[in-house]
This record gives C-alpha cells, sequence and structure tokens, in this order.
C-alpha cells in the first residue's frame, strides 16, 4: 500500500503539472485551414457529392454530417455516416465532385509534416491495421497512418486515411502520461477500467489507512499533552 500510494501521489503530481494541451501535443501542431468563401459560387452541388460517396460505399449508406474542409489549398466535402452500421469520412473535390481516394504513404508524410509548428525530422512511417490492448492509440478507428518524428518530443502522429485529419498526437510526455495513468487506475492491461476490484480494495485499504492514522496522531497528541501537563504539575 505505501507503494501504491506513492504511485497515486506521484502520478497525480505529474497530471497537475503538466497542462493536459502539451501532454496532448496539440501545441506541435497547427489547425487545420480554413475553407476560402471565394471558392463557395464554384462548388459543385451538395447532392453531386453526395450521389459519388453512396455509388463508392453502396446503397446502405446513411448521411449524418455534410460540411467543408480546406486541404491542399482546395475546398473539400467533408461527408460522415455510416455503411452498414460502420461509421465512414469521405473527402469529396468540391469542384469535380470526385470522391478523394485514401492517402499514400508519401502523402501521410507530407500532410504530417505540414502541420508541425516547427520542421520534424520523420523516422517512420507505418500503416496501422490492428493494435494490441493498452495500445496508445486504443479506442480509435482503424486503419490509420502512423508517422512518427525523432523530434520534436518523439511527436508520432495518426492521420486517417480518407480526410488526412489527425485523429491521435503521441509524445512521451503523452506516454509517461500513460503509464502513471496505468498506475493511477491499476489497470495493467487495457490501462482504461477505473473500476477494477484490485482497484477499489486500494482504495479501501487507502482510505483505512488515512483514517486510522489521523485517530492514531489525535491519540498521541493528546497523549503527549497529557504527559506534559503531568510533568509540569508542582509536586508535593
Amino acid at each position: 500500500m505505501a507503494l501504491q500510494i506513492i504511485a497515486w501521489m506521484a502520478s497525480g503530481l505529474y497530471f497537475a503539472v503538466f497542462p493536459i494541451e502539451t501532454i496532448r501535443g496539440e501545441h506541435l501542431t497547427t489547425e487545420s485551414d480554413s475553407p476560402d468563401p471565394g471558392d463557395f459560387d464554384d462548388l459543385v452541388p451538395v447532392w453531386v457529392a453526395w450521389n459519388n460517396v453512396t455509388v463508392q460505399l453502396g446503397a446502405e449508406v446513411s448521411v449524418q454530417d455534410i460540411s467543408l474542409q480546406a486541404r491542399d489549398g482546395k475546398t473539400w466535402f467533408r461527408i460522415s455516416g455510416s455503411v452498414g452500421g460502420e461509421p465512414f469520412v469521405r473527402l469529396v473535390d468540391g469542384f469535380s465532385g470526385q470522391v478523394a481516394p485514401q492517402i499514400g504513404a508519401d502523402e501521410a508524410v507530407r500532410i504530417a509534416q505540414s502541420r508541425l509548428v516547427v520542421a520534424g525530422t520523420v523516422d517512420s512511417v507505418e500503416w496501422v491495421m490492428e493494435t494490441e490492448k493498452g495500445s496508445e492509440i486504443r479506442g480509435r478507428a482503424l486503419p490509420v497512418w502512423r508517422v512518427t518524428f525523432s523530434e520534436p518530443e518523439s511527436l508520432s502522429l495518426y492521420l486517417d486515411p480518407w480526410t488526412g485529419d489527425i485523429v491521435a498526437r503521441r509524445t512521451t510526455r503523452w506516454r509517461i502520461f500513460d503509464f502513471l495513468w496505468m498506475l493511477h487506475i491499476m489497470d495493467f492491461d487495457a490501462r482504461e477500467d477505473f473500476n477494477t476490484t484490485l482497484l477499489q480494495i486500494a482504495a479501501a485499504l487507502g482510505l483505512f489507512i488515512a483514517v486510522t492514522g489521523v485517530i492514531f496522531w489525535c491519540m498521541t497528541t493528546t497523549l503527549f499533552r497529557r504527559r506534559r501537563k503531568r510533568s509540569a504539575a508542582p509536586q508535593a
């Protein structure tokens, strides 16, 4: 319990010292560009873009959102929804109405580099189709492109293969945070469940130790005061 209490205090201190934005690496990347309003009059009708998406994906497509997005100096329709119960996002060229294909490795690197605040050195690029339990991109839709930079902060950017959007940023600070989070919630496998029996027992024991410590301190303080009074009393 002493080790676990130290882990709780150390992890809590780390969480308090570093803002969550820096842990997520948000300070290392720029926001995506906004569409140019001057392009709006020249865009193809929305129904053309939607029709081309349904042709690509099939008849059982339901739309949830259609918006405009800028990429590579162009304006695109961003169409999201579900097909067969599975979510999807597609970009459609706002001028031709053609659905953008999946980005390749070279384009993933180019997009990742363009989103950095300060130029970085690419260490590797990887097509991620599956992950292990406890992975640093657990809970994310796959597949994604992973572009890793040696600098800054051993940053890894995970990109959606259809839109090029950054779906996750992982840095050295985040990996330390994730390790401490594992210790904090005592889920040493998936690092997600903070309702485990082990954590409940440890929390109960920690509370017991704290409460009995306060009681013991009160008892010893009272006993010490009584002894001082007795020693200070005049002798007959």
